[in-house]
């Protein structure tokens, strides 16, 4: 019997199959700039299905530098972004809205359109944090939004626990990571409706 090999690493940071550089090369950073880039594989904008190598600042997020530094798979990226969008989502139902500014009559009808929206939008992050919470428990999923939605760092987290230092900094970003992935594996066992 063959040795099993483990699948070939995909996404941004991996997979740079039939990747072509830019007409004009890959970005610098400023002179004198404490950015940290790493080269990455990014969708062309001009031709569908073919892709570019780009400079991407691995310090905009925990998901980018996480992924960046092969700490987190790409699922685990993957789902991680979903989960941002939610929490953003989520922390723009209920703000306030311009719906009166200008002088348009159908101001109103768009405004009842927006509620509609906020409604949908409010159901659909329910959802999906009722998926999270059957993957990794309630206590899990509100780290995940800590950490994702709220960019709680690992030592404030660790620091609120009780524990600060090195050490417990450390257990908070393993057990992050850790959720994180059985999150991702949780939603590829259930597929995209979570059946």
């Amino acid at each position: 019997m063959p040795p099993i090999r483990p699948a070939r690493p995909t996404g941004r940071y991996a997979d740079r199959r039939s990747v072509r550089a830019p007409a004009q090369g890959l970005a610098r950073p400023p002179a004198g700039a404490a950015i940290r880039t790493a080269v990455v594989a990014v969708p062309d904008p001009m031709e569908p299905g073919a892709r570019l190598l780009a400079t991407a600042n691995t310090r905009t997020d925990i998901l980018e530098d996480e992924r960046s530094h092969g700490r987190i798979s790409e699922a685990a990226y993957q789902v991680g972004r979903v989960l941002q969008e939610a929490f953003e989502r989520a922390a723009r139902i209920g703000g306030s809205s311009n719906w009166l500014d200008g002088g348009r009559v159908d101001m109103a009808e768009r405004h009842e359109l927006s509620i509609g929206y906020a409604v949908q939008d409010a159901r659909r992050v329910q959802a999906l944090m009722r998926r999270v919470e059957h993957a990794v428990g309630v206590v899990g999923a509100r780290m995940l939004r800590a950490v994702i939605g709220d960019r709680t760092s690992f030592a404030a987290i660790a620091t609120a626990r009780g524990r600060a230092g090195d050490r417990a900094t450390r257990q908070v970003a393993s057990r992050f990571r850790w959720l994180l992935e059985e999150t991702a594996d949780h939603f590829a066992a259930r597929g995209p409706a979570g059946r």
